[in-house]
């Protein structure tokens, strides 16, 4: 069953220590033979209009933030958006989100031509083949319950951020897990 279209959310008994501690990771690619993929929603780190100014872009003096999408790749930068917009290097996610991830998307964007609700990030999550399944199963050597799975929903991604948006994810999933039994 694949997970594309989840939410990855920290359990609260996570180690304060982990760079995962109360994160929220959007799994936007899950493949048997491939691995998992995913980006922290969360973790805010400055402003887009200040990662552009460093590469010579002119983008509005806006408050969009920046996100740490992970500890892999920090070079890659990853736009996730709603599907009402595009780039030269752009994806379908799931049905209404895409992911861009290139060198034009903010130079577009700076010209006012950007999707409804977007996030920005550099880096992100990546699981090798079965590395979820066992992290989640809490097979040797992960511990069981660490992480909570719930549907992603366009509330908790794009009107929360940091601490409150895991707090919403958490709410989420618990909301889910009731309504899935009762």
């Amino acid at each position: 069953m694949s997970r594309v279209g989840k939410f990855l959310i920290a359990n609260p008994n996570f180690p304060s220590e982990s760079p995962f501690a109360k994160s929220v990771i959007y799994i936007h690619e899950d493949h048997p033979n491939i691995g998992t993929m995913g980006i922290m929603l969360n973790k805010p780190q400055g402003t887009v209009s200040r990662f552009c100014d460093h590469n010579g872009i002119m983008f509005p003096d806006t408050q969009p933030v920046m996100h740490q999408g992970g500890p892999v790749n920090h070079s890659a930068l990853i736009l996730l958006h709603t599907d009402d917009w595009a780039s030269s290097n752009t994806v379908d996610v799931t049905k209404g989100l895409r992911i861009s991830s290139d060198s034009h998307m903010f130079l577009k964007m700076s010209t006012g031509n950007e999707p409804l609700y977007w996030r920005a990030f550099f880096g992100l999550c990546a699981w090798r083949p079965g590395q979820l399944d066992k992290e989640l199963e809490g097979k040797f050597p992960y511990v069981k319950n660490m992480w909570l799975l719930a549907d992603a929903t366009d509330d908790v991604m794009f009107n929360y951020d940091g601490e409150d948006q895991w707090i919403k994810a958490v709410d989420l999933c618990s909301k889910q897990t009731i309504d899935y039994f009762f």
